[in-house]
C-alpha cells in the first residue's frame, strides 16, 4: 500500500525513514520521500544523526531540498550547507523564495558572502538592501515581489497584468496602486478586482485609507497590525513610497519565534541558541544559555539563608514554624508569577503602558489583598487541622495575607520598571520575583510570628 502524507505523522515518518536508511535502500527511500511534504521531512531531518541527515538530504530533488532547508533548525542548516558543493548551493538558492533566502542568510552569517556570490546580481542587490535594515525590523521581513499597478488601469487590465507577472510575485492577495514615482495611492484586494466590472478603473474602488508599516519599525508591530486587521499582506512604506510587502506566512513565523523567546526568557533561559529544534542544539550551548542566570539566582537565593539564620533562635523555640515555610514561600512565588505573567501580556499587547504604573499597582494591591484573604482563611483551617494551635494558625493566615498582597504589588512593579529602563520584562521578571519573594516572604512570616507568638516574646 502506498503511504501518503495524510496518513504519516511525525513519529511513524521518522521510523520509516530510519528503516530505509538501515536497509541502505536508496531507491525505496527516494520514492517514499517523494510522497511526503517538505515540512514533515524537515522535522525528521532535524532529529537524524549527521550521516543520516546528509543522506536523506542528498536524495531530495532541488526544489524539495530548498523547501526542507527553509524549515530545519539553524544548526541543521549550517551542517547541510557545509556538505554541499558550490554548484549544488547555486542550484539550491535558485529555488528559494526571497523571504526564505533572507532567513537563511540571517541564520548562517558566516556563509552569507559565499551564498550571495552564487545568486544573480539582481537578487544579491535586493538581499543586501534588505540586510541594511535593522535586525528584527519590518524592512528585513518584507519582499519586493508584489503586484503593482496604476490607478487608471481597469479591473480587466489588472487581471491580465497579474497573469503576466505571476512568476515574479510573492502573493496575489492584494494589488498595490501607485503613481509613476512609486507613491502608494491605494490597495485593491483580489476579490474586489474579480468582482468589479472589467472596464472599471482601480481608482474607483481601491481602498485609499491605507494601513502600512515603516521599514524601521519592529517586526512585532507589523505582526500586530496584520493580526488586528486580519490582513494577508501589509505594505511597507517610507516617505509615501511602497518598498515591499510583508505576507502573513512570514508573520506567523515571527509570532512563533517571539512567543518562543518570551517563553524561554520567562524561564531564565537565553533564547538566542535555543529557539531551534531540541536535538540540534549542542549541549555546550544549552549549558551556556542557562548557567548565567542560574549562577545569579543561586547567589541571590542566599538571601533566604540569611533570613533563616537571623531568625535561628525563634525557629529553635517554635519548631512548628518551619513546617509552613514551603507553603508560604511557594504561595508567594506562585502569586507573584501570576501577576508578572498578566502584566507582561498587557505590556506586549500595549494594553498597559509605563504611565499606567500607579493604576496597575493599586489594582494589583487590591487583587493581592482579596487573594490573601481567601487563601489566609484556607491556611488558617489547614493549620488548625494539623493541631498547630490558635496562635500559630493565626500567624500563618496573616502571613499568607501579607505575602499575597506584597507579591502581587511587587510582581506588578518589576515588569513596569524593566520596561521603563528598556529591559525585556520577560527576561528579568519571573526569576527576580521568585528570588525576591522567597526572601522577603520568609522575613514577613517570621516577623509576624515574633510579634504574635507568646513563646517568642
Amino acid at each position: 500500500m502506498q503511504l501518503t502524507p495524510t496518513v504519516i505523522s511525525a513519529q511513524p515518518l521518522e521510523k520509516a525513514i530510519r528503516e530505509y536508511l538501515e536497509r541502505n535502500d536508496h531507491v525505496g527511500l527516494e520514492h517514499f520521500l517523494s510522497t511526503q511534504r517538505p515540512p514533515d521531512i524537515a522535522d525528521v531531518v532535524d532529529r537524524l544523526p549527521e550521516e543520516g541527515r546528509d543522506e536523506v538530504f542528498s536524495i531530495l530533488p532541488a526544489p524539495v531540498k530548498a523547501a526542507v532547508l527553509s524549515e530545519v533548525g539553524v544548526e541543521t542548516k549550517r551542517s547541510l550547507l557545509q556538505a554541499l558543493a558550490r554548484q549544488q548551493k547555486r542550484e539550491l538558492i535558485t529555488h528559494l523564495p526571497m523571504d526564505d533566502l533572507m532567513r537563511l542568510l540571517i541564520a548562517v552569517p558566516e556563509q552569507r558572502n559565499e551564498l550571495l556570490e552564487e545568486t544573480n546580481l539582481q537578487v544579491a542587490q535586493q538581499v543586501r538592501r534588505l540586510l541594511d535594515f535593522p535586525k528584527e525590523s519590518a524592512g528585513r521581513l518584507m519582499t519586493e515581489k508584489y503586484v503593482q499597478t496604476r490607478p487608471v488601469m481597469t479591473a480587466g487590465e489588472a487581471l491580465d497584468h497579474m497573469r503576466k507577472v505571476h512568476g515574479e510575485t510573492e502573493t496575489f492577495t492584494d494589488i498595490y496602486v501607485t503613481d509613476d514615482d512609486g507613491h502608494l495611492e491605494g490597495v485593491a484586494s483580489l476579490r474586489d478586482v474579480v468582482l468589479a466590472q472589467p472596464n472599471q478603473q482601480l481608482r474607483e474602488f481601491m481602498t485609499k485609507d491605507i494601513v502600512s508599516v515603516s521599514p524601521m519599525e519592529d517586526q512585532e508591530i507589523a505582526a500586530r497590525l496584520i493580526a488586528h486587521y486580519n490582513f494577508l499582506a501589509l505594505p511597507v512604506v517610507e516617505n509615501g513610497r511602497i518598498l515591499g510587502i510583508i505576507t502573513v506566512d512570514d508573520i506567523i513565523d515571527v509570532l512563533i519565534a517571539e512567543g518562543t523567546e518570551d517563553q524561554l526568557r520567562f524561564g531564565a533561559v537565553e533564547p538566542g541558541v535555543l529557539n531551534q529544534p531540541y536535538f540540534t542544539t549542542p549541549i555546550w550551548r544549552v549549558v551556556r544559555s542557562r548557567v548565567g542566570w542560574l549562577v545569579l539566582l543561586f547567589v541571590a537565593e542566599t538571601a533566604t539563608g540569611t533570613v533563616l539564620r537571623h531568625f535561628e533562635d525563634e525557629l529553635a523555640k517554635v519548631v512548628a514554624l518551619s513546617f509552613f515555610i514551603p507553603l508560604l514561600i511557594g504561595t508567594g512565588g506562585n502569586t507573584g508569577a501570576q501577576t508578572v505573567s498578566t502584566i507582561i501580556r498587557g505590556l506586549a499587547l500595549k494594553e498597559i503602558r509605563v504611565r499606567d504604573t500607579v493604576r496597575v499597582i493599586i489594582r494589583e494591591f487590591w487583587s493581592g489583598l482579596l487573594l490573601g484573604v481567601t487563601l489566609g482563611v484556607i491556611a488558617f483551617g489547614r493549620a488548625e487541622l494539623w493541631g498547630s494551635g490558635r496562635q500559630l494558625s493565626l500567624v500563618v493566615a496573616l502571613a499568607i495575607l501579607a505575602i499575597c498582597t506584597w507579591s502581587n504589588t511587587i510582581g506588578s512593579l518589576i515588569p513596569l520598571v524593566a520596561q521603563r529602563f528598556k529591559i525585556d520584562p520577560a527576561l528579568v521578571s519571573a526569576p527576580l520575583i521568585t528570588t525576591l519573594v522567597d526572601a522577603t516572604g520568609l522575613a514577613i512570616y517570621l516577623l509576624i510570628a515574633k510579634a504574635l507568638l507568646t513563646a517568642l516574646r
